[in-house]
């Protein structure tokens, strides 16, 4: 897990924006806009006044560095900050500085020069109520701010912000020697002279402008050390930052310069928005505030919370999200202190799209870091079962006697290459598997066949046993048949396959259809498209193919699909971002730990074009089927299944799906039958409306509804409803309690209501009957 933790000293979350970076205030230029573009003029004078000291004084001298750097510069104009400043200094009607009932503290600082930098430094340490002393030569506070504006501003600003504030100040005080005033025990002093002033010795040393007379730190800044006034004012902020550091830690250390941006301007923010003309004597109205506010594109590192699931569902930036992995990993250790899994659930909710290092500038693995973090809780026993279990079981069916084949074609004793469908496309419908083997044998003699799971559902669950036990049964039975080249129909085998099983070489099925010369056919094109067109559509219809996220940048791939579906004449029109996207939804085994999740990602991508989906992924075309999008496999395409509409099985009808798969090839293509066929249920079975439905999203088949009524018929621990003449019963089926509640017509069994819980139900004797304790 260090690993991945120590990836996110380089996240950029924290990074200030362009405009932010390059304020010598470092004004947090988004809280102030957000402010702004609402008219809240004294919440954002709040936010102004805090970063400049002197709000009136700052506004009228700012010379809008910002300009320079907004991304906006290029398009039509750069967003007018220094006039909004001066609208919001003017329209903010609650400008005076917090009254802190705080004790002096017994500190003394000096500040030599009463200039915009030592005034500034000056009001900045007396507000946090150190005992501060201003010396100035002269016989007037503001230095050159009597050349640059009008005195009655900047006095009556000086004055405000130093209204609460106890301090000492000296006029006609020219300092010529620290020895002067040492006998005022100052502990630092900050020399604001100005241009061509006096240093005290404190300029260009080796760690700065700064430089110990005894056990006095002396700083120098502002326009003596070059600087303009905006740059001054700022310089005397930094200081007083400097000197309060000295006081609480003996450190001697000068401001250091803010290195370059890496914040992130958005290309898809930014649009054509000319700059608002101000109407107001020189200011904006709180319309035009509004407006002006508006151009912001808010430049910061946000790719992560736009294009990452998990980020932008729950609503959480990557250290965030880092710290509740971190404090959830550290509990399940014993040794731990901490008594929190805030991610338990969140970080089961990854679908391992991957797009989350692809699309961050330090290519930080959230998704890695959440993967490793389920691996660690499963070794550590605490990961909550219920949340894989139906998959793994799924897995294990997959690669068992009624639905795994691994065999060489007939009559064949070579195998140069094997059909490998992965194990969803047969469960979704036999035919998806059946013509296109068929179709590679006419083809290529001897291409066997490898009908197995590829073991990702146990990956993705964190069970690392379970999952070296898949990859070392796939490898041999790859062997077995002679180390083929593998055909794969499923994308996520490809990318699973080649991370865990690089030595095994593999190609996908739309690839060689293409190279080996399928013959495609236009009636199926057309066929499909009747679909979608209405008697109203002036424009034919047009088809967005939705690559899986597990083939992203798969050139080749892509390629081979498009050129395919075009050449049944399907009209394609690329998504916006093409194949830059996440998960349809389905990877990561999401659904049973967080269905909402599951749905937000699904109706995300699904938003993603309003155009019918042509996929090559059977996840993808039955999650979005399930959704309701319009979606086609690329299969239905090729070999004419499901013209008429896409047909997504139950899960009890996917299980049996594998099994008469392996059935009829074993017959079609071997001539062999199967030793023993799959049985589900004894019993006869009626599902009420909408039953199969709500079990698919509990993940509940009709062979558990059938256990479970056994069970309680059995032992006669059931309920009866007089009122509905329904019975109710439960069995545990591994990590969770299945309930059901059915009707029993003569020999058959109408189902009503099927639920499920994770809490186990436990029956002890006592004096005077039965009692019941529940362990969640």
């Amino acid at each position: 897990m260090e690993k991945y933790f120590k990836q996110y000293e380089t996240c950029r979350q924290n990074e200030s924006p362009f405009c932010s970076n390059t304020c010598p205030f470092h004004l947090d230029v988004l809280d102030f806009q957000s402010k702004m573009v609402k008219s809240r003029y004294n919440a954002a004078f709040k936010t102004f006044r805090n970063a400049v000291g002197f709000p009136d004084i700052a506004a009228a001298l700012c010379p809008e560095y910002c300009a320079s750097v907004c991304p906006r510069r290029d398009l039509d104009q750069s967003v007018q900050l220094s006039l909004l400043e001066k609208t919001c200094v003017a329209k903010a009607t609650k400008k005076a500085p917090p009254d802190y009932n705080v004790p002096l503290k017994d500190r003394k600082i000096a500040v030599i020069g009463a200039g915009i930098s030592g005034l500034a430094c000056a009001v900045r340490l007396a507000q946090k109520k150190y005992n501060v002393t201003i010396y100035e030569k002269t016989d007037r506070l503001g230095g050159k701010l009597w050349d640059l504006l009008p005195p009655e501003l900047f006095l009556q600003d000086i004055e405000q912000q130093f209204q609460f504030e106890k301090y000492a100040l000296h006029l006609n005080a020219e300092i010529s020697s620290i020895d002067e005033i040492r006998s005022e025990d100052f502990e630092a002093i900050y020399v604001a002279t100005g241009k061509g002033g006096f240093d005290f010795g404190a300029m260009n040393r080796a760690n700065g402008h700064c430089a110990l007379d005894g056990d006095i730190a002396v700083f120098a800044g502002g326009s003596l050390t070059g600087n303009d006034p905006i740059r001054a004012m700022a310089d005397g902020l930094n200081m007083a930052t400097a000197i309060e550091v000295f006081l609480k830690t003996g450190k001697l250390e000068y401001p250091k310069e803010v290195g370059p941006c890496k914040a992130t301007a958005n290309p898809d923010k930014l649009r054509q928005t000319e700059a608002v003309i101000p109407t107001d004597n020189g200011l904006f109205t709180d319309d035009e505030t509004a407006a002006e506010a508006g151009r912001c594109i808010r430049c910061q590192c946000d790719a992560c919370m736009k294009y990452c699931d998990v980020c932008s569902f729950h609503n959480k930036w990557p250290m965030r999200i880092r710290d509740d992995v971190m404090a959830t990993v550290a509990f399940s250790s014993s040794e731990s202190i901490i008594r929190k899994t805030p991610a338990k659930r969140m970080l089961q909710t990854c679908t391992q799209c991957g797009l989350c290092d692809e699309v961050c500038p330090e290519n930080i693995e959230i998704g890695g870091m959440l993967l490793e973090a389920r691996r660690s809780l499963h070794r550590q026993g605490t990961v909550p079962g219920a949340y894989h279990q139906f998959w793994l079981k799924d897995m294990e069916f997959t690669n068992g006697e009624f639905a795994a084949i691994a065999k060489k074609a007939p009559g064949q004793e070579l195998c140069t290459y094997a059909f490998f469908p992965g194990c969803q496309l047969g469960a979704a419908d036999p035919s998806y598997v059946a013509k296109p083997y068929k179709w590679l044998l006419s083809k290529q003699a001897d291409t066997g066949l490898l009908m197995q799971c590829c073991g990702v559902p146990a990956d993705w669950a964190g069970n690392e046993e379970m999952h070296e036990s898949a990859i070392a049964d796939l490898r041999s039975d790859w062997e077995q048949l002679g180390r083929p080249i593998l055909i794969l129909a499923c994308p996520s085998c490809g990318k699973h396959l080649k991370e865990y099983l690089p030595e095994i070489e593999t190609k996908f099925l739309y690839e060689v259809l293409d190279q080996w010369g399928f013959a495609v056919r236009l009636e199926y094109g057309r066929k499909i498209m009747e679909q979608h067109e209405t008697a109203e559509a002036k424009q034919p219809i047009k088809y967005s193919v939705f690559d899986p996220c597990s083939a992203r940048h798969l050139e080749p791939l892509e390629g081979a699909v498009r050129k395919l579906a075009e050449q049944t004449g399907l009209i394609l029109e690329e998504l916006p971002k093409k194949d830059i996207h996440g998960c349809c939804g389905y990877g990561g085994n999401v659904s049973e730990a967080n269905a909402d999740f599951a749905t937000f990602v699904t109706r995300s991508r699904s938003e993603l074009s309003d155009n019918p989906y042509l996929v090559y992924c059977v996840n993808c075309r039955d999650i979005f089927a399930s959704e309701g999008k319009p979606v086609h496999h690329i299969l239905d395409l090729l070999f004419g299944i499901n013209m008429d509409s896409c047909k997504t099985p139950n899960l009890t009808q996917r299980r049996h799906n594998r099994a008469d798969l392996k059935e009829m090839l074993l017959k079609d293509i071997w001539g062999e039958t199967m030793e023993k066929k799959y049985e589900t249920c004894k019993l006869e079975l009626n599902f009420g409306e909408g039953i199969l439905e709500k079990m698919g999203k509990i993940k509940i088949l009709a062979e558990d509804v059938c256990l479970v009524i056994e069970h309680g018929e059995a032992s006669k621990r059931r309920t009866f409803d007089p009122k509905k003449e329904t019975y109710s019963c439960y069995w545990e089926l591994g990590y969770i309690t299945c309930w059901v509640e059915y009707r029993r017509n003569g020999g058959e069994y109408e189902v009503v209501n099927v639920y499920t819980h994770r809490m186990k139900i436990k029956l002890e004797e006592v004096w005077n009957g039965r009692k019941i304790e529940i362990d969640l």
